[in-house]
């Protein structure tokens, strides 16, 4: 391998240095390789949200929210319902209540269990936390803080004193 010297600018002002042959070569070819990936991954980024789905097959950009803010959704024997106020749900850090009924196979509500609810914004890769739900009436409730509007998932995990955990999950719309 033969050395060459090359001008350069560094820290603004010309200098020479020695370089193996061939390597002006494969600088120019990794930074247009390395610019290709970068805009690759930019629109995987940008295409993958719409694609992006849930653990019980929803879309992040469907509501699975009724006109009363509410769904349901069955995993592990239980039956999980969120209902969310205000209605519609609000973004830009207004603070909302997630209410959470859990039922059992035989439609009787599950009192005892441990539910977490965690929202997360998919498409901005940004989680809210979790937050511990706690009993009321029939069922639990958790403050929902949605930062910002736009597209969130709302993962409820229930842990009931006795059987398996269910984990669902919920897609909503926040709006300004």
């Amino acid at each position: 391998m033969t050395r060459r010297t090359a001008p350069f600018r560094l820290g603004g002002r010309a200098t020479t240095a020695a370089y193996p042959t061939g390597l002006r070569t494969t600088w120019g070819a990794g930074r247009r390789a390395a610019a290709t990936v970068l805009l690759a991954a930019a629109a995987l980024t940008g295409c993958t949200a719409a694609a992006d789905s849930d653990a019980n097959g929803g879309s992040s950009a469907e509501s699975d929210l009724d006109a009363d803010c509410r769904a349901t959704k069955s995993d592990a024997g239980l039956e999980v319902t969120l209902t969310v106020s205000p209605c519609p749900p609000t973004g830009g850090g207004v603070a909302g209540t997630a209410g959470v009924e859990v039922k059992d196979a035989e439609g009787k509500a599950v009192p005892g269990a441990k539910v977490e609810i965690n929202p997360e914004m998919p498409n901005m890769k940004m989680k809210g936390g979790n937050q511990t739900a706690r009993p009321k009436g029939d069922g639990y409730e958790a403050k929902l803080v949605l930062g910002m509007p736009g597209d969130w998932r709302i993962t409820v995990t229930v842990v009931p004193a006795a059987g398996e955990k269910s984990t669902t999950a919920f897609n909503l719309t926040a709006k300004d």
